[in-house]
């Protein structure tokens, strides 16, 4: 299997937080503009958008869990597995996803909130990141 992406480095929670908002911000601009002209433009939209957060998210994981890389790797994955199965259920349930009530299956991104936020603010230890 071919590598398209390659991660090396790491980068610190500053960096982590800077990049997630100079990339974030224009591209949820985007994708609420979408949603508000076409539903559908907007959700496959939102799967553009969290693809092009996962690398920052990787590089951040790879710093705070360098000492236990397999765990990190474990609750990186359930946390973007999770993300893109409820925008995919978004997707299909239409009336849901143009609701803005809260709902119990919005409680699915609570561990990615957590893992995010551990992240962000969890020392890593490395003096010098070079990603």
């Amino acid at each position: 299997m071919k590598n398209w992406f390659k991660y090396k480095g790491t980068i610190s929670g500053k960096i982590y937080l800077f990049r997630c908002l100079i990339v974030g911000i224009p591209l949820g601009i985007v994708y609420i503009l979408l949603l508000e002209t076409n539903y559908y433009a907007g959700s496959l939209f939102n799967f553009i958008a969290l693809l092009s957060l996962y690398p920052f998210r990787y590089k951040r994981m790879s710093a705070v869990f360098k000492d236990k890389i397999d765990l990190g790797k474990k609750l990186f994955y359930i946390s973007i597995s999770l993300e893109l199965l409820l925008a995919v259920y978004y997707l299909f349930d239409v009336k849901l996803g143009q609701s803005e009530d809260f709902t119990l299956i919005d409680f699915i991104e609570l561990p990615s909130l957590i893992f995010d936020l551990f992240i962000l603010f969890k020392n890593s230890g490395i003096k010098e990141h070079n990603g």
